[in-house]
């Protein structure tokens, strides 16, 4: 297991190493100066070349690069260009409400659907495995800013049940984290993003789950467990699910990077600050260092959900880490 958790870790350094590579270039080519925030045309130039040197522009371009790894490493992103606050803590701040919705939202997505697809294999070809499996198709198929659309239209416009953007109430006096995500307030802006997250990814893993669940259901454990005289309920659970969730662990590194991806348009109808919104904002402020770093951070929380979930595929089959120590 030592043996795979090294593999697995080297595997992920090294993309986060590609990633950061190819932000490193990108930014570089991209057309117009970068750096026209802070060092404006109009300064002389003995002014702006001063101002290069304290931004280390006037070094040769691999110094810049080896200097930007050292600084990914320790995540000193510099200031903001349009805030001047430092990157590491606005990308830290809007990090944590990302991750919020994102969990409560895969969580949903995986438990719901993981649950919904066992019971549809259980009864196949019964009014819930047609009638859920067109639902889902239906929300997958509708882009998630629709679904966030028709959500707010119907239970914030029209009904006022839940409110319809930001985490908070404007001049709200929570502080502090467990006080913020246990408040009514909190749990009632959650909602709706939620459940746009939720309907969307939904149908991935209950189709799993469900073809999973037929190919198991007729093994011979399954059926050594049913000749013991075991429950339904329990020859289902414990020994039919526990062995189909290996194919939920299989596309959760994909569900979780598709996730990732949409959080950008999920964030923005719902005015959520989270790093999808923050990424929109600085891109469209030329705000540099901010999209530089809320790119990378971005990626690492793919990186780093996919090494969790390999490590978790190696733990639950052992012949998987078998086969990579060798």
């Amino acid at each position: 297991m030592g043996t795979y958790i090294a593999r697995r870790l080297a595997h992920a350094a090294l993309t986060l190493l590609a990633v950061a590579t190819i932000l490193f270039v990108l930014f570089r080519l991209m057309p117009g100066d970068p750096t026209a925030q802070v060092i404006s045309p109009a300064l002389d130039g003995a002014a702006q070349a001063r101002l290069k040197a304290a931004f280390g522009l006037d070094r040769p371009l691999w110094q810049q690069y080896l200097i930007y790894l050292a600084n990914v490493a320790t995540l000193e992103w510099g200031q903001s260009f349009t805030t001047f606050e430092p990157v590491a803590r606005i990308v830290a701040d809007r990090m944590v409400n990302t991750l919020l919705l994102m969990s409560a939202g895969l969580a949903m997505a995986i438990g719901f659907g993981g649950a919904l697809g066992m019971l549809m294999a259980w009864r196949r070809g019964g009014p819930l495995d047609i009638g859920a499996t067109l639902a889902a198709l239906v929300f997958q198929a509708a882009p998630p800013f629709v679904t966030g659309i028709l959500l707010l239209m119907v239970l914030s416009y029209n009904l006022d049940l839940l409110p319809s953007a930001g985490m908070l109430t404007p001049g709200s006096k929570l502080f502090g984290l467990w006080e913020i995500v246990t408040s009514a307030d909190f749990l009632s802006h959650l909602v709706l993003p939620t459940a746009a997250i939720t309907v969307y990814y939904l149908a991935t893993p209950m189709l799993i789950m469900r073809d999973s669940m037929l190919e198991v259901m007729g093994s011979d454990y399954v059926e050594f467990a049913r000749a013991k005289g075991l429950s339904p309920a329990v020859v289902m659970v414990r020994h039919a699910a526990r062995n189909a969730l290996l194919g939920i662990v299989t596309v959760a590194s994909l569900l979780l990077g598709f996730a990732i991806g949409g959080q950008v348009v999920v964030e923005t109808v719902f005015s959520w600050p989270g790093m999808g919104k923050l990424m929109v904002e600085a891109a469209t402020r030329h705000d540099y260092p901010v999209a530089q770093a809320t790119f990378f951070m971005l990626a690492t929380l793919v990186v780093g959900l996919n090494l969790l979930t390999d490590l978790s595929y190696g733990w639950l089959d052992p012949r998987i880490r078998t086969g990579h120590a060798r």
